[in-house]
C-alpha cells in the first residue's frame, strides 16, 4: 500500500513537500512536477554489501533520521533511473520505483497534511507559540531528545526580500537575517520550546504564517511583514490558513508570478488566486 501525504519541509521553512511512501521506497516533490525517488540503505550498507564501491552517479539525503539514496526522478511524466547503490537490490529498488511513478503520475495533488505534531519556538514574553521549528508524523517522536531550539529565516541567496531603507554606504545584514536575530531576542537568552499536537491546524494561538507577527517596535513589524509578504507563495501550500491570511498571502504572492506558477499543483485548490 502506498500512503501518500504532505508535510512542511523544516528547518528554515521552505514549502510544503508531497510524498508517496511505501515500506523502504519514497517520492518527494516541492512542485508536482519533479519527484526524487528515494530508497532507504540498510542500517550498516558496508556491512551488508561486501566490497563497498563508490558511486559518483548516486546522491544521498538523511531526512528524520534514515539514510535514503535517490534512486530515481520524475519529470514531466517520464521516470529516469539513476545507478543503484551496492547495498541495495536493483530488482527491488526498480519495482518499488515503478509503482511509485505510477502512484504519483495518477494521484491528485496536494496530499492531505500529515505533520499534526508541532515544535514550537516560545515567545520569553508570555510563552506563546513564536516561530516553527519542526514538525513530525510521528507521535513517537516528541518522546525523543528535542531539536535544536533555534530559529531561521530562508537564507538571502535563496529568498531575496527587498531591505525596508535606501542602499546604504555601509553593510546591513538582508532582511532574513534581521528577523533571525529578532526571533532569538524575543525569545530570550534561555530559548525554549515545546511539542503541540494539533488536530485542528486552524485552531489554537498559533501564529498561520508560522511566526509571530505582532512586533511593538515599528521597524521591526517592517520588516517582519516583508520577509512573509516574499515568503507568500510557499506560505499558500500550508492547509487551512485562515481566510483572510490567505487573501493577504494571495495579494502578496502576485508579485511572485513565476513562483506561483511552480508551486500552483501543490497549493490547496480552493485558493482564488488567479480569479
Amino acid at each position: 500500500m502506498i500512503k501518500l501525504y504532505s508535510r512542511r519541509l523544516l528547518l528554515p521553512f521552505v514549502g510544503v513537500v508531497q510524498i508517496a511512501e511505501m515500506g523502504r521506497a519514497r517520492a518527494l516533490s516541492m512542485d508536482g512536477d519533479y519527484w526524487s525517488i528515494q530508497y532507504r540503505l540498510p542500517a550498516s550498507p558496508r556491512a551488508q554489501s561486501g566490497r563497498p564501491r563508490a558511486d559518483p552517479a548516486a546522491t544521498y539525503t538523511r531526512i528524520v533520521g534514515y539514510n535514503y539514496a535517490a534512486v530515481g526522478t520524475v519529470r514531466q511524466h517520464r521516470l529516469e533511473s539513476h545507478p543503484v547503490h551496492p547495498a541495495l537490490d536493483v530488482d527491488e529498488v526498480r519495482s518499488a520505483s515503478k509503482r511509485l511513478f505510477e502512484a504519483v503520475n495518477a494521484a491528485r495533488l496536494p496530499f492531505d497534511a500529515a505533520d499534526r505534531f508541532e515544535y514550537w519556538l516560545l515567545d520569553a514574553r508570555d510563552e506563546m507559540p513564536l516561530a516553527l521549528l519542526y514538525t513530525s508524523v510521528d507521535e513517537q517522536e516528541p518522546a525523543l531528545p528535542p531539536p535544536q531550539v533555534e530559529w531561521q529565516a530562508m537564507p538571502a541567496s535563496e529568498l531575496k526580500v527587498q531591505a525596508p531603507e535606501p542602499p546604504q554606504a555601509f553593510y546591513v545584514p538582508p532582511v532574513n537575517y534581521r528577523l533571525e536575530r529578532m526571533v532569538a531576542e524575543r525569545a530570550g537568552a534561555r530559548p525554549r520550546a515545546a511539542w503541540f499536537e494539533r488536530g485542528d491546524p486552524a485552531g489554537g494561538d498559533f501564529p498561520p504564517c508560522l511566526i509571530r507577527e505582532d512586533w511593538q517596535d515599528e521597524p521591526q513589524q517592517v520588516l517582519c511583514d516583508r520577509y512573509v509578504r516574499r515568503l507568500a507563495p510557499r506560505l499558500l501550500m500550508c492547509r487551512s490558513l485562515p481566510r483572510p491570511v490567505r487573501q493577504r498571502l494571495e495579494r502578496a504572492a502576485r508579485e511572485h508570478v513565476f513562483e506561483i506558477e511552480r508551486f500552483l499543483p501543490c497549493i490547496p485548490k480552493w485558493s482564488t488566486i488567479g480569479c
